[in-house]
């Protein structure tokens, strides 16, 4: 396997093309901030950090674009993957392979010859002969009794158990983004790719590597989920913090951050946002909103970091900023979206997908390479089962109704906090996710970090403090608490009547009331 920081690189007489299965190379602009599409042609990979535009996929892994009908190849088990690449870019790896000219080829690789041995295991070693998947009655038809089976057996196991391609299982990644290209109407031209990883988690940590250097400034909507930070402390990133309000991401408090960047100072080129039923805010920008936040990022040459695990929670889908971005720009690629099962499937799949113009998934793919060589190919097997036997349309239709489920719980819980918390603590009625963002400013207090270490814990019930999703730990009103798997009938009464309890008690010995 390659290193990392420099990439094992193929053979030197391998176009430079093959390296990440295919990106086209071009050239970054001299000063490193990117070029709008107005300037010159708009190429995402001057996004790219330094290390990500010189660091290539293995020499092992970067064979395995190239497999196919035609080949003997020492390479892979039998079938592993129907990649199709072009046959003068198979004809030159077969010679590099085995020291020839690719003129010796002619135009067919019928005979061709592989003789790269990239140390699979001989599958018949694998104890598996298949796996059944038996699927609850559907949410929307619960006490049907409609339960089924689906089993994953001959080649689609082999290929699960097998190592397989880093952007993920080829038939997996094709429905991936016909989801996409369904869902949010981007028309499949070769331009935009999938990238398969370890949750959505995983795939923005390695997104975040492959476009900022070291000490770089990244715009961060906020209150944030913080499972975004550790990869941004390692990068020793400048966190900029742009503060939301009841529409989500504000894109006045963008506008101003940018317009009076310091002169000379390195300027951000990415905007991290969670826009539908945000951890923790509980906002979802709207239409108009996501139209004007892309028309700052525009203004400023900034790329969007899409994070969306709660997007088919939504009763209602909002349009995504990867479906608008071409009404503001005149070409697509200034989006990243990612996408996540965890909500809707399993989190224990670990399973998500990143979405944008090649140059960047395909960065993600060499950093995937280099860490983990692939996600899971028995978890992506599962879910691709799975959306095999819904179809596009099943999925949706599942979406729907996790929504629904959500839609009624938090209800509920909304109901019971409103009966103990008005008057001391506001929020905003989340049409998506799982959260209620409550600011105790109404109640005089400034710091919940405070008033859950202390009072909340003395009376037995807990929340996350709002310094929690801040990257600069300051101090907040906000506690952030979850309505997903709460006991809605005895547990949310009890625990909305001790904080409110808590509340009166933080006021009481900050003197905001008699004691």
């Amino acid at each position: 396997m390659g290193d990392i920081e420099t990439g094992s690189p193929i053979p030197s007489k391998v176009p430079s093309t093959l390296a990440t299965n295919g990106a086209s190379v071009g050239q970054s602009t001299a000063n490193g901030k990117g070029t709008t599409g107005s300037e010159k042609g708009f190429s995402p990979r001057e996004f790219l950090s330094d290390r990500a535009k010189v660091t290539q996929i293995d020499g092992i892994r970067g064979l395995m674009a190239v497999e196919g009908p035609g080949i003997v190849s020492f390479v892979s088990v039998r079938s592993l993957l129907a990649w199709k690449k072009d046959l003068a870019d198979l004809r030159m790896i077969i010679a590099v392979s085995i020291g020839a000219h690719p003129a010796h080829f002619g135009d067919t690789t019928k005979h061709a010859i592989s003789i790269v041995n990239a140390g699979r295991p001989n599958p018949t070693t694998f104890p598996f002969s298949s796996i059944t998947l038996n699927l609850k009655t559907p949410l929307a038809e619960a006490g049907q009794g409609k339960e089924e089976s689906l089993t994953i057996d001959t080649e689609d196991l082999d290929i699960a158990l097998q190592y397989s391609p880093s952007p993920g299982l080829g038939k997996l990644v094709d429905w991936a983004i016909g989801l996409q290209s369904h869902v949010h109407g981007k028309e499949r031209d070769g331009k935009w790719s999938v990238s398969f990883g370890s949750g959505s988690q995983d795939l923005m940590s390695k997104a975040f590597h492959a476009l900022l250097n070291p000490g770089d400034p990244v715009l961060l909507e906020t209150p944030i989920y913080a499972g975004v930070l550790p990869p941004l402390r390692i990068l020793n990133a400048e966190m900029v913090e742009v503060d939301v309000d009841s529409q989500g991401l504000s894109a006045k408090n963008l506008e101003r951050i940018l317009s009076e960047w310091p002169e000379g100072k390195k300027r951000p080129k990415v905007l991290y946002t969670s826009p539908t039923g945000s951890n923790p805010s509980g906002c979802s920008a709207p239409r108009e909103r996501k139209l004007e936040v892309l028309e700052v990022c525009k203004k400023y040459n900034v790329l969007i970091f899409e994070d969306d695990p709660y997007y088919y929670l939504a009763t209602e889908l909002i349009p995504s900023y990867f479906e608008l971005e071409t009404q503001v720009y005149p070409e697509a690629g200034h989006v990243i979206r990612f996408d996540s099962f965890s909500k809707l499937l399993s989190a224990g799949l670990r399973l998500g997908f990143a979405t944008g113009p090649k140059e960047i998934t395909q960065a993600i793919d060499v950093l995937t390479a280099g860490a983990n060589l692939h996600t899971s190919g028995v978890s992506q097997a599962v879910t691709l089962r799975l959306m095999q036997h819904w179809g596009i349309e099943g999925f949706l239709a599942h979406g729907r109704s996790v929504a629904k489920l959500y839609a009624e719980r938090r209800a509920e819980f909304e109901a019971v906090a409103h009966k103990y918390l008005d008057g001391l603590a506001t929020w905003v009625s989340p049409v998506a996710g799982m959260f209620l963002w409550l600011d105790l400013s109404p109640a005089g207090i400034k710091d919940s970090y405070d008033l859950i270490r202390h009072e909340a814990l003395a009376k037995g019930v807990l929340g996350v403090p709002g310094m929690a999703f801040y990257p600069s730990g300051r101090k907040s009103p906000n506690v952030r608490l979850s309505f997903s798997i709460v006991d809605l009938e005895q547990d949310t009464e009890l625990g909305f009547k001790r904080l409110a309890e808590a509340i009166k008690d933080k006021q009481k010995a900050l003197g905001l009331i008699e004691a």
